[in-house]
């Protein structure tokens, strides 16, 4: 670091600077790479605890090496456990139930005439579950970060991923969700916006990821719906697990059609179908990345 870094900072250094704050101070920044007053507020933690350092909220050489020595100590102890072990982080989309069994969260849900409510939280946990079931019978490990009826806060999601990633376990995350349009769509326009999207937040690895599995979507439905690409998403679960900090470690998220399209939540999200459609693209994934990985460690890398 040749510079300050100081509230009004902006960028890659700023992102690192709050991964290594989570670590050393077992906080839960957003690693957006803006230097806020959360962000202030963490760096004067942090100056506070230790005698040397002048509490300030100003990151210069002397706060950066403290960070960084302690947040290697720690590092250290994130090596036991999983031992490079791959896993799927599984994340099903937002919706969550009360205590009686309602579906209880706005703005993830439609309602198609002749069809019926089609509910996100349900439909991609239900989803998410017959794909850690063919994981499981292919012998790939898996970890859920979603609830089984409740919505989960995305810090949470965050944390169970981080809290398996610093025990030495590697892999990817799938996010599985379907997409909506803005409520002042047309009817014809919001008919017509349909299709599958990929979501990275940009890391290679990651990239890598995306890309084959747009490319197993459109094998598994023949090229016969709308691609909408790989595409850069700024999601607080992408952001904030897929820093660059783990050596074997990417992140998506799948838009499976939209379901403000009856013609999508017809032949693809409420389709048995469409499931198995969805299913084969997921796992072939899934073997593709074990299988790079398992290619990995024979190597030695």
């Amino acid at each position: 670091m040749s510079q300050l870094i100081k509230e009004g900072s902006a960028g890659q250094d700023v992102r690192d600077l709050q991964r290594k704050l989570n670590t050393v101070l077992g906080l839960g920044l957003t690693i957006d790479g803006q230097f806020g007053p959360a962000t202030t507020r963490a760096v004067r933690m942090y100056q506070t605890s230790i005698d040397e350092l002048v509490v300030d909220g100003i990151v210069g050489p002397q706060t950066m090496a403290s960070i960084n020595r302690v947040y290697a100590q720690k590092a250290d102890q994130y090596q036991g456990l999983g031992n490079g072990q791959f896993v799927i982080f599984v994340d099903a989309g937002h919706g969550g139930m009360d205590a009686q069994g309602r579906y209880v969260t706005a703005g993830k849900r439609y309602y198609h005439e002749g069809i019926g409510d089609y509910y996100e939280g349900v439909k991609n946990r239900e989803f998410a579950e017959r794909f850690i079931r063919a994981c499981t019978d292919l012998n790939i490990p898996c970890i859920r970060t979603y609830h089984p009826w409740r919505d989960t806060k995305l810090s949470k999601r965050v944390a169970t991923v981080e809290d398996w990633l610093k025990q030495g376990f590697s892999g990817y995350l799938h996010s599985f969700h379907s997409d909506a349009v803005p409520s002042d769509y047309s009817d014809e326009l919001r008919e017509r916006t349909q299709g599958a999207t990929v979501y990275t937040i940009g890391p290679e690895f990651s990239r890598m990821i995306a890309k084959e599995h747009m490319r197993n979507i459109r094998s598994a439905t023949n090229s016969e719906w709308t691609y909408r690409g790989v595409k850069d998403g700024n999601f607080q679960l992408l952001r904030d697990t897929d820093t660059g900090e783990w050596e074997f470690f990417g992140a998506i998220l799948e838009e499976w059609g939209f379901h403000t399209s009856k013609a999508d939540v017809s032949k693809y999200l409420l389709n048995s179908k469409g499931d198995e459609m969805r299913l084969h693209a997921a796992v072939e994934t899934a073997l593709s990345i074990y299988e790079l990985w398992k290619n990995q460690r024979q190597d030695g890398v």
